[in-house]
């Protein structure tokens, strides 16, 4: 597979793949998440979309753009990992508050 349609299917797959998390950050189950839940989606989903973007220049002008001002693309690391922490931290938090309840051994 060249690089060239390797670049395409990436850029395919960041698309839709922002066009799910959106749509799926708007849907009513998502007033059940917590906040940051919900500021991790976006946050990824504009990593998405901007990375699609920066394959879209690559893919017209054959040129890695430059990403020394902002690289953007790292938003979506970024909305993961705000996700990811986040439920480290819940459990985290659980465990350490709620003494775990041990079953007595019969002899």
């Amino acid at each position: 597979m060249s690089s060239t349609a390797l670049f395409y299917l990436v850029t395919f797959i960041d698309l839709t793949a922002a066009v799910i998390i959106f749509c799926g950050a708007l849907s009513e189950r998502m007033r059940l998440y917590p906040a940051w839940h919900k500021i991790g989606l976006i946050v990824a989903v504009v990593g998405l979309v901007c990375q699609a973007f920066r394959n879209v220049q690559f893919i017209h002008t054959g040129v890695s753009p430059s990403d020394a001002d902002a690289p953007l693309w790292i938003l979506k690391d970024l909305g993961i990992a705000i996700i990811a922490y986040c439920y480290l931290y819940l459990g985290i938090k659980a465990s350490i508050t709620k003494p775990v309840k041990r079953k007595k051994t019969v002899k």
